[in-house]
């Protein structure tokens, strides 16, 4: 339970260096997808975290749970984006994740 809080807390905190390194530097704003995977697996790499290790489960190489623990935190920004766009009623209309949707036509 207490490694899922962990991915979550670490999903909300690449969210928030994310949106504030590209309105820091808007040429980072093209790269918003790649530089949250670069985030949270830096993040989850520079903690030397492991999901795995958090729910005993057996794996050959540390390096690759460290490693889709990143993907993990970097997945779960998605959720996080939905959760706020949800509350405030703005989409993000930068980030690939959500994107521009079109309301289906009735073909007959």
């Amino acid at each position: 339970m207490y490694t899922f809080a962990i991915i979550a807390l670490l999903g909300l905190a690449t969210v928030k260096l994310v949106d504030f390194l590209c309105d820091v530097v808007p040429a980072l704003s093209p790269v918003r997808s790649l530089l949250t995977f670069i985030v949270a697996i830096g993040a989850v790499w520079a903690l030397d975290f492991s999901m795995f290790e958090g729910w005993a489960t057996p794996v050959r190489n540390q390096n690759v749970g460290i490693f889709v623990t990143g993907l993990a935190v970097a997945g779960i920004t998605v959720c996080w984006r939905a959760i706020f766009a949800y509350l405030t009623h703005d989409r993000a209309t930068l980030d690939e994740t959500l994107g521009e949707h079109t309301v289906l036509h009735k073909a007959a």
